[in-house]
This record gives structure tokens, C-alpha cells and sequence, in this order.
């Protein structure tokens, strides 16, 4: 296993888990006081899974960029599944961001026009991701 299937694989891993916690608190917060979504406190956890995500992904690339060290990390392989992988995220990313823009435009509420942004980020993140790993496992 290359460093780059083995850093994608711990940030699948990492992204599902933080995204799940995040889903986790609000659904917590919304039984537990008894209101929508749209009006549970949500900046606060969604702000810490993006903070504790990012940095636990870093941490987690510390750790194997150290374990590999004075070895090549990538080849071209690696940058052409990387290429073809991006490709394929990027579309849904970029809906995610259309239509954020489109709810800002029509005045939507916060939660919302936020949470789109945030599953439409994590969505084309794990499908990124899932190319790659298939790129790794099939080829193209």
C-alpha cells in the first residue's frame, strides 16, 4: 500500500467519523431540547468538527509522512489517480457551492444554507475518496 492510499484511507476514515459525530450532537441537541434543527445551537459543534477533523487529519499524516521518511511517497500513478480523483469530487463539491450561493441569494436560513455547504463538501470529499481507492484496487 502506497502513502497516498494509506493517508486517503485515514482520511475517509477520520472524515465519515467527524461527520457522524457532528450529525450525532445536532440530532442529540435537537431530541434533548426539543426543537428543529434550524434552531439547535449548531455553530459550535460544526465548528469544532472542522477544526478537531482537520487536525486529526494532519496529525494522522504526520504520523505516516514519519513512518516513510527517506522513501518516495508518491509516483506518477499516484498523481494521475489524484488528478482523476479530484475530477470526479469537484462536480458535486461545486453543486454544493451553487447551491448555497442560490439559498444566500434567497434569504434561506443559516443551519441550512451551512449544512448544505457541509454534506455537499463531505459528499464530494468521500467520492474523491472512493475513486481513489478504487483507482488503487482496479486501476482505471
Amino acid at each position: 500500500m502506497t502513502f497516498t492510499e494509506r493517508y486517503t484511507w485515514a482520511g475517509l476514515i477520520l472524515s465519515i467519523a467527524t461527520f457522524a459525530a457532528y450529525w450525532i450532537v445536532i440530532v442529540i441537541r435537537a431530541a434533548s431540547d426539543g426543537l428543529p434543527f434550524a434552531e439547535v445551537a449548531w455553530q459550535g459543534p460544526m465548528l469544532w468538527a472542522l477544526i478537531l477533523g482537520g487536525g486529526l487529519y494532519a496529525l494522522a499524516m504526520l504520523v505516516l509522512w514519519i513512518r516513510v521518511r527517506g522513501e518516495a511517497h508518491t509516483d506518477a500513478r499516484d498523481h494521475e489517480i489524484e488528478r482523476y480523483a479530484a475530477t470526479a469530487g469537484s462536480g458535486l463539491t461545486g453543486v454544493a457551492v451553487l447551491a448555497t450561493l442560490v439559498m444566500l441569494a434567497l434569504a434561506a436560513p443559516l443551519f441550512w444554507t451551512a449544512t448544505v455547504l457541509f454534506a455537499g463538501s463531505f459528499l464530494g470529499s468521500v467520492v474523491s475518496t472512493g475513486v481513489t481507492l478504487s483507482a488503487y484496487r482496479r486501476g482505471f
